[in-house]
């Protein structure tokens, strides 16, 4: 009994792809590549073509964003031999206030004195002079000043700091971690892709 396989169905007609819809970073035509070449021998699942078709559509519409996924994932950028990575960021603030008060305080005090004579003399009296008035002046001064000056300041600091922190930590020697990454980087997203598909539309039996 001839069975339909997934070569037979895209030889009969090659739009069997068209509602294959795929995230952007994966080159379509790549996939479909694939999945003839490591699925095209065995037999479909559903030999109705059309219905296949639809199938193929739906199955992608679905798996889009575990797809999405992967590509960020795999595409993701980091140092391979770190596995500690910690960003932080704070906020220092601060106030200061103060205040400068001072007073001064004087007295000036003093007496004060002075006597004003007017003296006359006769026409025939030659250089004897008499008195002729006298006017006595007494006083006192006394004076008090005072001052007082004050000053207040006040003042806000403030700042941000940002940190890095990466390196291994030492739960793991950095070989292995090589190892690992090694093992990362041999899983092909269209081999996974390929896989997932094989195992929803076709029998893996020769």
């Amino acid at each position: 009994m001839a069975k339909l396989t997934l070569t037979g169905m895209y030889n009969f007609d090659n739009t069997l792809f068209d509602l294959l819809t795929v995230p952007s970073d994966i080159d379509k035509q790549t996939l479909i590549d694939d999945i003839m070449l490591r699925g095209g021998e065995f037999e479909v699942v559903y030999p109705d073509l059309d219905f296949l078709k639809y199938s193929i559509g739906a199955w992608s519409r679905k798996y889009q964003p575990t797809f999405i996924r992967w590509v960020n994932v795999l595409n993701m950028e980091y140092n391979p031999i770190e596995n500690y990575d910690r960003f932080e960021s704070w906020t220092d603030s601060g106030s200061t206030t103060g205040r400068m008060d001072g007073n001064s305080s004087g007295t000036t005090s003093g007496n004060t004195s002075s006597t004003n004579t007017n003296l006359v003399s006769a026409y025939d009296a030659g250089d004897n002079l008499t008195t002729k008035d006298q006017t006595l002046i007494n006083g006192n001064d006394n004076s008090t000043s005072t001052s007082t000056t004050g000053q207040t300041s006040s003042g806000t600091t403030s700042g941000t700091h940002d940190g890095h922190v990466h390196g291994n930590i030492g739960v793991m020697t950095s070989q292995n971690m090589v190892n690992q990454e090694l093992d990362l980087a041999y899983r092909n997203i269209y081999n996974m892709m390929t896989e997932l598909f094989l195992t929803e539309f076709v029998l893996p039996i020769y």
